[in-house]
């Protein structure tokens, strides 16, 4: 039998509960693998001149970020977590993922230790973490200094602003405009880079680019 784990994720969806047919569903092809595409390129050019990085997947899922990632930078450390233990039961039967850490757990309570990353990557999963604050402060911990973040998320911004806000309502915690998660990493000490919109125009998936000084 399979026992619900309650955490951010089971407000819309189920993840505990998906995690055996996910990497089925025709959103991974359609959506999730370019994004992916899109983070992989990005994550390179912000290495760029590191020679062994580490990077952490922060809502890891089943790992299909991770294995990309593998692919794309094999000289690079991979770590992923996600707190849904049937997402991460999935990802370590996979053989390309042999030899990556996957751990269950919270991103308000990351297993590592502080200074150990040279990056972390999130997409899509930031609107489910249930303390986004707490969130934040954790990935600025394990952060190096002059580490990267990728955070990839559907933003309330723009004019579909009062839209997307409407929809997400019930979808994890829901979604944040730019300037609210500008507010959180700001009190997290993280610096904001940039913005880029992935999609075509008023698209409102976005990654935000930030770093820890």
């Amino acid at each position: 039998m399979k026992h619900r784990l309650h955490h951010p994720s089971d407000r819309h969806g189920d993840f505990e509960a998906w995690s055996s047919t996910y990497d089925e569903s025709t959103l991974q092809r359609l959506f999730f693998d370019r994004v992916h595409a899109r983070v992989a390129r990005e994550l390179r050019a912000a290495l760029r001149g590191v020679a062994a990085p580490v990077v952490l997947d922060a809502g890891c899922g089943t790992g299909r970020l991770l294995a990309r990632l593998r692919a794309a930078m094999p000289e690079a450390t991979l770590v992923g977590v996600d707190a849904a233990a049937g997402m991460i039961d999935v990802a370590a039967r996979k053989p390309e993922l042999q030899g990556v850490r996957l751990s269950v757990a919270a991103v308000e309570a990351l297993p590592l230790e502080d200074a150990s990353c040279d990056a972390v990557v999130s997409t899509v999963s930031f609107h489910h973490w249930t303390d986004q604050a707490a969130g934040l402060r954790e990935v600025a911990r394990v952060l190096r200094p002059g580490g990267a973040l990728l955070l990839v998320d559907i933003y309330a911004r723009g004019p579909l602003r009062g839209v997307v806000s409407r929809v997400s309502q019930g979808h994890g915690v829901g979604m944040r405009s730019d300037g609210e998660v500008l507010g959180l990493l700001h009190g997290a000490r993280l610096r904001a880079r940039e913005w880029t919109r992935l999609g075509p125009p008023a698209s409102p998936l976005g990654m935000l680019v930030a770093a820890r000084p």
